[in-house]
Order: structure tokens, then C-alpha cells, then sequence
């Protein structure tokens, strides 16, 4: 598995993945502490997720023709761009934030084509017996280089600003595109009859086929307008609520993907090639989130977030990577670039749909409270998600 073509791509990404993350935060605390807006940050957000509500849906056909190893390239070269012009506006002091906002809806349009891309070139490059392996090494890489970006990210931003935090971002990009411009793999023929539109309708179909698939898609898109919650309010928490500095959210930041890197090792050992049924695995794992909501609401410490943080981490990305294993099987090749592009625009949709319910009840209740609510949401989504397995296995006795 560890051929030179997932080396490539699995180091590319880790680059860019550690730029990104420090970028991340630097962003998220220049609107919490330097513009002193909280509320700025969460329309930050919400304009970012934004793209995949517009656009998401439609890209799918567009991946599914296109030379996926250009298209990831490309990407990483305009994000770049885009990254460096946001670094350049901050260290200029123009606190236009329209434009900040532009630039960063433009950076989340790219990543519409970047993910997907990725996700379909990913099956080709492993043996099919090693798909959960490659998922969770792909989400190791991730989290690992977010627990670096955040170790780092914290100190970049309190010792050289804001500016040199994004600045190093851009050039993970430029990097990365470099790496992956020498994956080679084989293209695989996708399922098109050459009008858009008929493409476009294709991929919902295909999606209806298969119960399984859709439902589990249901589940993780509504999942997805609770789930964010926690990781937009740990900065708030940490300089409101518990009267923190950023070192002290680099150190929570950093303990989501320390989770994340933990259940990501556990899975990779396993030889299991995917999920028959994660129903499972998505109930029990949002029961588990549902509850750190409750325990940071009523436990408000630092050390209740940091244990919190890795809690999280860990439950989340286990979903994520039994999820998209199952998705990465039993996805038909010809329809892949259709069935991520969906499952990516209707995740981030929802998650825009988040932000604001997250800005809304913000402006109304107590940040702790807020969490305590999204943890209500969580535990019915799954307890009606044991109900449908409950339902579908005696439909199968």
C-alpha cells in the first residue's frame, strides 16, 4: 500500500494540511482578539461554507470528466495565490472585510474541486483489500498535521503575528501542488453521456439505488448542522467564557486531532476492508459527542476542554473514516467523482446551515447553553439512527 504514488500524495497533503491549520487559527483569532468581533468569526464561517451551498451540487459532473491529478494541481496553486493575497491585505492593515471574506468564499469554492478529486484518485492508487487502511492513514496524516499546525499555530501568531502565520499556509500549497504533479495513476471512464444535466440527474439516481448509501448520506448531512458547533465556539470559550489567551487554544485546538490521530492508528491496524453497515458506528459515536457537549456545559474548566477536545477528535473521526470507507467500496468508480462531490457540497451545506444556527442562538443564549442544545440535537439523531437499524434488521430476519 505504501506505494511512491500514496507516499506523494500522502505527504503533499500533510504539508499543505499543516499551513492550513496554522492559517486557520491565526484567521479565527484576528477576528476573536484582534477585531475583538466574535460574532465576525461565525459570519467568517458561514460565508465559507457558503460555496458548497451555491455550488457544491453542480460540481460533480464537471470532477467526474476532468483530469483529476490537473484539478488537484490547480487547486493547490490557486490557494496559494488566494492565501498570499490574504496575507497581504492583514500585514497592509486593510481590515476590509468584505474582501476578507471574498477571498476566503473563493479559497472554499476551490476545495469543492479539490476533495473530491482526491477521493476518487485515492481508490486507484491502493489494493481494494487495504481501502480502510488508506482512508485512515489519509485521516492520520490530516490530524497529525493539524496537532502540528496547532502546536506551532498558537506560538507563530502570539511571536510573528498574524501575517507570517498565514504567509507560511500559502507556501504549503505551492508545495504540495509540487508533489502531486508527479502521482501518476490510471483515469477511470466515467458513467457520462456528455450533457451535464443528464450527468448531474444520473448521480442522484444512482444515490436512490442504493438505500444504504443514501441513508447513511441523511444521517452524516444532518449530523453535520450540530456536530460543528464545538469547534466554532472552543475561541469563544477559551477567551470569553474561561478568560484565556491563544496558547491556551493552540493546546484545545490541538487536542481535537490528537484524538483524531488515535482512532485513525486503531482503524489502520485493522484489516477490515470497510463498513457493511455503519449505522452502528454513526449512532454510538454521536451519542459519545452528544455528551462531551454536556460535560463542557456543566464542567467549565480548562481542563474539562482539553479532555473534551481529544473526546471529540476521536468520536468525529471515526465517523468520518468508517463513513467514507464505506462510501470509497461500495461507490461504483464511474460514479465517484458524482458521489463525493455530493457528499462533500451537502456535508458543507449543512454546516453553513450550522453556523447560523450557532450565530443565532449565540446572540440569544449563553455560549455553554448552546452547546447543551446542539447536545440534545445530537443524542435524537441517534437514537432515530438505532431506530432505523433496529427497523432494518428485523425487515432482514
Amino acid at each position: 500500500m505504501w506505494n511512491k504514488n500514496f507516499l506523494l500524495l500522502w505527504f503533499g497533503q500533510a504539508i499543505s494540511q499543516i499551513g492550513n491549520r496554522i492559517y486557520v487559527m491565526a484567521l479565527a483569532w484576528y477576528i476573536v482578539a484582534v477585531m475583538e468581533s466574535p460574532g465576525r468569526m461565525i459570519v467568517l464561517f458561514i460565508i465559507s461554507s457558503l460555496p458548497s451551498l451555491v455550488f457544491g451540487p453542480l460540481i460533480g459532473p464537471l470532477v467526474e470528466k476532468w483530469n483529476k491529478k490537473k484539478v488537484i494541481i490547480s487547486c493547490d496553486v490557486i490557494s496559494g495565490v488566494l492565501t498570499a493575497l490574504l496575507a497581504t491585505l492583514i500585514h497592509f492593515g486593510y481590515n476590509w472585510l468584505w474582501l476578507i471574506y471574498m477571498v476566503c468564499f473563493l479559497l472554499n469554492t476551490v476545495n469543492l474541486f479539490f476533495s473530491p478529486s482526491v477521493n476518487s484518485i485515492l481508490p486507484t492508487i491502493i489494493p481494494q483489500d487495504h481501502y480502510r487502511q488508506g482512508t485512515s492513514l489519509m485521516k492520520m496524516m490530516t490530524f497529525l498535521s493539524q496537532i502540528m499546525g496547532a502546536a506551532v499555530g498558537g506560538m507563530l501568531v502570539g511571536f510573528f503575528g498574524v501575517f507570517w502565520s498565514i504567509a507560511i499556509n500559502a507556501a504549503s500549497f505551492l508545495i504540495s501542488a509540487l508533489m502531486s504533479a508527479f502521482v501518476s495513476f490510471k483515469p477511470v471512464a466515467a458513467a457520462a453521456t456528455g450533457k451535464y444535466f443528464s450527468d448531474f440527474k444520473e448521480g442522484f439516481r444512482y444515490l436512490r439505488r442504493d438505500t444504504m448509501l443514501s441513508g447513511t448520506l441523511a444521517i452524516a448531512v444532518t449530523v453535520n448542522l450540530f456536530l460543528p458547533s464545538f469547534i466554532v465556539l472552543v475561541p469563544i470559550i477559551i477567551k470569553n467564557g474561561l478568560n484565556l489567551d491563544a496558547i491556551h487554544y493552540g493546546i484545545v485546538d490541538a487536542a481535537i486531532p490528537i484524538g483524531a490521530v488515535l482512532v485513525s492508528l486503531l482503524l489502520s491496524l485493522q484489516k477490515k476492508k470497510g463498513e457493511s453497515n455503519p449505522m452502528r458506528t454513526l449512532a454510538l459515536s454521536i451519542a459519545g459527542i452528544a455528551l462531551v457537549y454536556v460535560l463542557v456545559s456543566y464542567l467549565r474548566n480548562f481542563a474539562t476542554m482539553l479532555l473534551a477536545g481529544i473526546v471529540f477528535g476521536f468520536l468525529s473521526n471515526n465517523v468520518n473514516i468508517k463513513v467514507l470507507s464505506y462510501f470509497i467500496e461500495k461507490v461504483e468508480p464511474q460514479f465517484r467523482g458524482r458521489v463525493f462531490s455530493l457528499l462533500e457540497s451537502l456535508s458543507y451545506a449543512s454546516i453553513s446551515i450550522s453556523y447560523v444556527i450557532v450565530s443565532i442562538l449565540s446572540s440569544k443564549l449563553d455560549i455553554y447553553v448552546v452547546l447543551l442544545v446542539n447536545g440534545v440535537c445530537l443524542l435524537s439523531i441517534a437514537a432515530a439512527s438505532m431506530l432505523v437499524m433496529t427497523k432494518g434488521r428485523n425487515r432482514n430476519l
